[in-house]
């Protein structure tokens, strides 16, 4: 009768081992095809991964009441929505809730505590397996042609996340128009544009009365934003929302005559404008995605245009002639402005640098 105690207990522990040994299942690998599905919202409408055809879509399977999702969200995803994606048209975000919870129940226990804005899916257990997803929170991002781009489980690598999705959002651009801007003989803006299909466009007269060449920058996925000096002396701006033109907008200042503005972006929604100001310093002036921002005062003498770029997430760098004739720099590392370095250099008086990365 011992025998046959010990010959039981060693084989349930053999059935324990091979049970925890056991490997979760392998997420979809990259490049699959992303299986479609239908699920409805909080409020009860219908999303089908296939209506985002074109888009990137970011997947977040969750639990309402699993606490490691609640802090991935606040922690990384939202995070990266809010900054980046929450007003990019090319970008859908959807989260699975994949524990059958009522729309009451995650609103509550997940949606409330988290500030997620996108849409939040219900019942989506089925999906869940069909993903082959064993945790939550899982995710994963869909190239615009439906296929399976990066998955990850807990915790989430937001910049991973991002550097995926806008290598995915530049596959989606490149038949897209490369635009052109100059100031016409009649002190109009004008416009021109490439497409590799059709190659480039006509000139197109954006109105305006410029008294400074344009700068241009693109803040995210089909928009740009343009800054010139008007007759009066300030930075005037009108901006491409994918569809159309606004009207002219000024951001007041004053910028001596023969300068223009610099424009940049270093994220979805955000822009930069650089300009000498009247005392020869250089000013900032910061549109953060809702409202614009006071001039900031950076410092300097200038004797030319600034010129901007940003080599990164966060990160800017500008130039300019300075008294001696030689090139300034100075960079923003996401905190704060270095101060002014001489890149050295002589370049002729009533000439400013060009900027790049």
């Amino acid at each position: 009768m011992a025998t046959k105690r010990i010959v039981l207990l060693l084989a349930i522990t053999a059935l324990l081992i091979a049970a925890t040994a056991a490997p979760a299942l392998a997420l979809l690998p990259n490049g699959q095809a992303a299986p479609n599905f239908q699920l409805n919202d909080l409020s009860g409408n219908p999303h089908t991964l296939s209506e985002y055809r074109g888009k990137v879509v970011v997947i977040d399977f969750f639990g309402a009441q699993c606490g490691y999702c609640k802090s991935d969200a606040i922690d990384n995803l939202v995070p990266l929505y809010n900054t980046y994606y929450k007003n990019d048209a090319k970008v859908q975000f959807l989260g699975v809730e994949v524990d059958d919870y009522s729309a009451a129940a995650i609103q509550q226990y997940y949606q409330q505590p988290t500030g997620v804005s996108w849409p939040l899916l219900v019942n989506g257990g089925n999906v869940f397996s069909t993903y082959q997803a064993s945790s939550t929170p899982t995710l994963y991002v869909i190239s615009p042609a439906g296929n399976i781009a990066f998955s990850s489980t807990y915790p989430t690598n937001a910049q991973t996340v991002r550097s995926t999705i806008d290598a995915l959002e530049g596959t989606t651009t490149l038949s897209a128009p490369a635009h052109l801007f100059v100031q016409g003989t009649d002190q109009a803006l004008w416009t021109k544009y490439y497409q590799s299909a059709s190659g480039w466009s006509g000139w197109q007269s954006l109105g305006g009365s410029l008294t400074s060449s344009p700068a241009a920058t693109s803040p995210g996925s089909s928009s740009i934003d343009v800054f010139a000096r008007g007759t009066d002396g300030a930075v005037w701006y009108k901006d491409w929302n994918g569809a159309a033109w606004s009207s002219w907008h000024s951001l007041g200042g004053q910028i001596p005559a023969g300068t223009g503005p610099a424009a940049c972006s270093w994220g979805s929604g955000r822009v930069d404008v650089f300009v000498q100001g009247t005392d020869g310093a250089m000013y900032q002036k910061v549109w953060n995605g809702s409202s614009w921002s006071n001039w900031i005062y950076l410092g300097g003498s200038l004797t030319s245009s600034p010129a901007a770029t940003s080599p990164g997430s966060s990160s800017i760098d500008v130039f300019a002639r300075g008294t001696d004739g030689a090139v300034w720099y100075k960079d923003w590392n996401g905190a704060a402005w270095s101060s002014w370095h001489s890149a050295g250099g002589q370049i002729p008086a009533g000439t400013g640098p060009a900027a790049s990365s």
